[in-house]
């Protein structure tokens, strides 16, 4: 009797990530547990190591918590700058143990989230060439897809680096690697027929982002999105409500929804998905980090909200000036806004329960429009949270100004963190931004 053949071994990794403030908000590497399901559901034997590790003894009882953390030595290009460096997740020498008796994966997996996020990626591929230097090692995430060519000479190391909507080339790389064709291979946007994310390989399971669609309905000039997704989709608000169910089997009480057009034609879907979460027989627990859009917020809808366990709402008002609100998209106005809150206030949500994300750190923007709107948003007794501007490649603010910026973020995406605040100027300091931010924390 011959022996069946090992199946293919895949390691797939969230590296360790380096700035100057980083937190876990919700956050875990969504897209790539859905290419580690993709792969088992392809008869492969997939594991993976996240190096991001949160202490645990500090997670907050809404799931978020801080990350691990050592203070480190800046890179060259940062010298100049006055701000504590740190590593956030596990060493790399804790990183070498884990991999040290590990087997040979025939293929290892490496995602590179934020831009300027980078450098613990390229280390990590740089750790995985050196310890199996027969490995195929491919690179995803949104550092390729944004900066392409870029992330091609950082990640000289990789067999592949996968540019922007490159699942197909993804697959193709694999099959030739391998030597056999994968029988399910789904594009991105099939929502519907995607397999859940593996969380199960991550063991705990403190809350589960939901993905609800991908790309968006409108074209905010700070954001890459329909760059890298230029048409919505959208999953069947019964599909979503199945995760939920099946997650909640597994013990998850918390979910968290990433959606920018979350309640874009609310009729089709949000609203019939909120239905339907409040009518499960148990409740769970709801956050959405990414802000909704205040005009689609009508009195059904704050009343779905808290039936259906959203803790907290987030609305995106950016600017309270009229100018600034039609440059970066248009999406909101000041008496749209205002019925929005009122109308959350009216279903039960308390100031707290209700936070609104102001932008700072605009090109051109002074630091009192954002005094003046943190003062606007607690008129109305909510809170404010001043979002800082990161400038992102492939955006129209990005393109108009990247050559306003202190730093040269088109030379080196390490220069694209929000924290070193690139649009600094004598209108808005950095010492104008910190009394901002404490400012916005006043009660």
């Amino acid at each position: 009797m011959t022996a069946s053949p090992p199946l293919p071994r895949i390691l797939a990794i969230n590296p360790y990530i380096y700035d100057f403030a980083a937190y876990n908000f919700w956050s875990s590497p969504l897209g790539l547990l859905y290419i580690a399901s993709i792969l088992r559901r392809n008869g492969m034997q997939v594991d993976i190591i996240d190096c991001m590790s949160v202490r645990e003894d500090k997670r907050k009882p809404d799931g978020r918590g801080p990350f691990i953390k050592e203070k480190v030595t800046k890179p060259e290009a940062l010298k100049g700058v006055p701000k504590q460096m740190r590593r956030y997740g596990i060493s790399p020498g804790e990183f070498a143990r884990m991999i040290e008796d590990r087997e040979t994966p025939d293929i290892v997996l490496i995602t590179s989230i934020m831009t300027y996020w980078y450098r613990g990626a390229v280390e990590i591929a740089e750790a995985v060439r050196k310890a199996w230097p027969g490995t195929r090692i491919v690179v995803g995430g949104i550092y390729p897809a944004l900066c392409y060519e870029e992330s091609r000479v950082k990640f000289r190391v990789a067999d592949l680096v996968v540019p922007a909507r490159g699942i197909g080339e993804l697959y193709r790389f694999i099959e030739k690697e391998l030597g056999s064709a994968l029988s399910f291979k789904p594009m991105l946007d099939d929502l519907d027929v995607l397999p859940y994310p593996a969380y199960d390989l991550l063991g705990h399971i403190p809350f589960v982002p939901l993905l609800t669609s991908l790309g968006c309905a409108f074209h905010c000039t700070y954001c890459a999105t329909s760059f890298m997704y230029p048409s919505m989709v959208r999953r069947s608000p019964g599909s979503v409500l199945d995760e939920i169910v099946y997650w909640h089997g597994h013990g998850v009480r918390r979910f968290v929804i990433y959606d920018d057009s979350f309640l874009y034609k609310r009729e089709d879907f949000a609203k019939p998905l909120l239905r339907k979460i409040a009518g499960m027989p148990h409740s769970v627990d709801i956050y959405n980090p990414n802000a909704v859009n205040a005009a689609f917020i009508d009195d059904e809808v704050a009343e779905l909200f808290a039936r259906a366990g959203f803790r907290e709402v987030r609305i995106g008002l950016e600017s309270i000036d009229p100018s600034v609100q039609e440059a970066t998209g248009g999406k909101v106005t000041g008496p749209v806004f205002e019925r929005a809150v009122q109308t959350l206030k009216d279903a039960g949500y308390r100031r707290e329960e209700i936070s609104i994300y102001i932008l700072a750190g605009l090109p051109r923007q002074r630091w009192q429009d954002v005094r003046d709107a943190i003062d606007y948003v607690r008129s109305l007794d909510v809170t404010p949270y001043i979002a800082e501007y990161t400038p992102i490649p492939h955006t129209p603010m990005y393109d108009e100004f990247k050559d306003m910026a202190r730093f040269p973020v088109d030379a080196d995406a390490i220069y694209q963190n929000n924290a070193l605040f690139p649009y600094a100027w004598d209108g808005f300091t950095e010492d104008d931004l910190n009394r901002l931010k404490r400012y916005a924390k006043q009660q």
